[in-house]
Formats: C-alpha cells, structure tokens, sequence
C-alpha cells in the first residue's frame, strides 16, 4: 500500500469514536483532508449530528462544504475529541506537527479535548523528535530575524523561514514559521521551554504529553498505541 492507503486504513478506528452530539476538533494536513469527507459520510449514513471545530481556515471551508457544522473555537467551552494528522510520533507518543503551519491551533484544540487522537502512516514514527522532520516555530512577523539568531546560537542549529514560491509563507494567525533542525541529542521538553519563552515566538510544534492515542497505518495492518500503555 501506498502512503495515501496507509493514512486511509487508520480511518474506520478514528471514526468509530466520533458520536452523535460530539464537539470534534478537526485538524490539518492531507491526512484529514482525506478523512473529512468520511466523517460526513458517517454523518450521513448514521442520522448523527456533531458541530466540528477546525484547526485552520482551509480544514474549515473543506468540512463546510461537505455539509459539517462548523463553530469557532471560542464558541464552544470544550471538544470532546480532537483528531488530527502528526510529521513525527515517537516512542513516547510525543508529536512534531505543524508541517501545514496550523500548529499554534492546533495546539489550542488539542489542548482543549478531553481525548486527542492522532492518524498517521508508519513512516511517522521515529527514533527522537527531528529525526525526519524539522521542528516548526511560528513567530511574530515583527522580529523574526532576532529570534532566528536566538535559536541557531543554541547548539549551533539550522533554521530556515519558510518559503512558498519564494514567497515568506504566512500563517493563519499573520505570522512566520521558522523551521529548526535538530538532532537526537536535544531533549524535546528543554528545547521548547527554551523556545518558548523567546519574545516573539507564539509556539512551537512540539507536541508533548497530549496525546492519548496513535492510529498508525502500516503494511502490516493498523497498530493502535495508547497512552500509558504503549
């Protein structure tokens, strides 16, 4: 199977915890974009109704015209499950996400469920966090500049803006997104405490200690890894 197949096969144990009267958080990436239309099917099919909270503008026009309730995230005072695509999965269940720029909100839903479950093919889970992937940071548009000297002076890292066309890529909220490689011996927990606290960095795509479960696809069929029991 291909890695639109693997993504695909994590879908029925995702949807099978969606249920009638649900406020779902509906992330980002091509991973949902894939499931949004199956989530409407569901709908569909079952007589059920859930109001969705989506993690960007693009997720949001996506759901809406599949015929999904969608509110802001201000509207609604929890989400009873959010679902969403991750760029790196460890063996703890920790994340890198943000590959789409989405990850200050998602980070904000997420953080709001009551059950964060993550979608993903094999090819997502890794060794340590950067392994594959490089850790995204949005910034304020402001002094993008001075953080990005900040942050390549701690162990001497690479860190790239994002372009688009050659264009700075801009992120829902107006902002940047720097992309920070790293290596296996930076400790997630410390890396974006030291991130965070940067003036001008909004978040960082370190997603640590919220998952609650991982769907992975894999040629092998669908491995489920639960929190506290992985």
């Amino acid at each position: 199977m291909d890695k639109k197949q693997l993504k695909m096969s994590t879908f029925n144990d995702a949807l099978d915890q969606i249920k009638d009267g649900m406020i779902v958080g509906i992330g980002s990436g091509t991973t949902i974009e894939l499931l949004v239309p199956k989530i409407a099917e569901k709908l569909e099919q079952e007589q059920i109704h859930i109001i969705g909270v989506c993690t960007s503008n693009k997720t949001a026009l996506i759901a809406k015209e599949f015929g999904i309730q969608v509110i802001e995230v201000n509207d609604v005072d929890h989400i009873d499950i959010a679902i969403d695509g991750a760029d790196e999965i460890d063996h703890d269940l920790n994340l890198i996400k943000g590959g789409g720029g989405a990850l200050f909100r998602e980070k904000v839903i997420d953080a709001m469920a009551d059950r964060f479950v993550v979608l993903a093919d094999d090819s997502k889970c890794v060794d340590y966090l950067g392994q594959t992937f490089r850790l995204p940071v949005e910034v304020d548009k402001f002094n993008w500049l001075l953080v990005e000297k900040c942050i390549k002076a701690y162990n001497d890292l690479k860190v790239t803006r994002r372009m688009v066309d050659d264009v700075p890529f801009i992120t829902d909220n107006g902002n940047y997104i720097l992309d920070v490689e790293l290596n296996e011996g930076i400790q997630p927990f410390d890396m974006h405490e030291f991130l965070i606290h940067l003036i001008g960095v909004l978040e960082t795509g370190y997603f640590l200690n919220v998952t609650d479960q991982a769907i992975i696809g894999t040629p092998t069929g669908v491995k489920i890894k639960n929190k506290y029991s992985k």
